[in-house]
């Protein structure tokens, strides 16, 4: 298994884990264990321009992102 961030949404206990594929990564929401959503895409090219530019993280930075797109109702999770 790759990278893995917790975050709580709505007294929910979730984890971003990073899954690599061509190019790309993709970060996925689960909880306890299951798969909920693909929450975002991270082009390792836009990664890589990202760090360039002053990023440290740029998937720490994604996973900041997934956050308030939560917060914001723009991923909705099966309940």
């Amino acid at each position: 298994m790759g990278r893995q961030f917790e975050l709580t949404h709505r007294g929910r206990a979730l984890a971003v884990r990073v899954r690599p594929i061509d190019d790309a990564w993709e970060l996925w929401l689960y909880e306890n264990g299951r798969e909920l959503a693909l929450a975002d895409v991270l082009s390792i090219d836009d990664a890589t321009l990202a760090r360039r530019n002053g990023s440290a993280d740029p998937v720490a930075d994604a996973v900041s992102r997934i956050r308030i797109r939560l917060d914001a109702g723009e991923i909705r999770l099966p309940s």
